[in-house]
């Protein structure tokens, strides 16, 4: 896989699941990852009327990078057991686009948090319905207990069974 499209679903500037990101990133070093800061997007909260007056550039600009993409990694926090708003907003504006914005494309879903489960619940959800966006879940990741499993000097995971969890979701994903 030489073109993966690496993005959170935070908008938090000290987010625990983008450092998470980066260090999965860092055990890729022969493909091609782009990481794409959609935080910093100005991407309007979808509705109806903002649609009529046209798909924000941001989108279009996101949906070009899917359609040269040859797979997509993407790391969620968990808000109330669900994908964060920001993730959810951007789903639904790419689906305005096209509805298969995936492309049937391989797709590895990864979470964190400080917490026992690492967001695993809503990536059990975002799994279910990837189907219906055109991804091909190859793997999840959930990493929880982020501040005693991860070390954020290195950028590593420092729990070896975790890390080796890890190295498993990528390898599921990049076959």
């Amino acid at each position: 896989m030489k073109n993966i499209i690496a993005f959170t679903g935070s908008t938090n500037p000290n987010s625990i699941n983008e450092l998470l990101l980066i260090a999965t990133i860092n055990k890729l070093p022969k493909a091609s990852v782009h990481l794409v800061p959609l935080a910093e997007k100005n991407i309007p909260i979808y509705s109806q009327k903002i649609e009529e007056e046209g798909i924000p550039n941001a989108i279009k600009e996101l949906f070009k990078l899917f359609t040269k993409a040859d797979g997509f990694i993407i790391a969620s926090p968990e808000h109330n057991g669900l994908p964060s708003a920001f993730l959810k907003n951007i789903i639904d504006w790419l689906s305005r686009v096209d509805q298969k914005f995936f492309g049937d494309k391989p797709v590895m879903l990864m979470s964190t948090s400080p917490g026992e489960s690492g967001g695993a619940s809503h990536l059990q959800t975002l799994g279910k319905l990837m189907p219906y966006w055109a991804g091909n879940l190859t793997s999840a990741y959930s990493l929880g207990a982020f501040n005693t499993k991860f070390n954020i000097e290195n950028l590593t995971i420092s729990d070896a069974k975790e890390d080796s969890k890890l190295n498993e979701a990528i390898q599921a994903f990049i076959k």
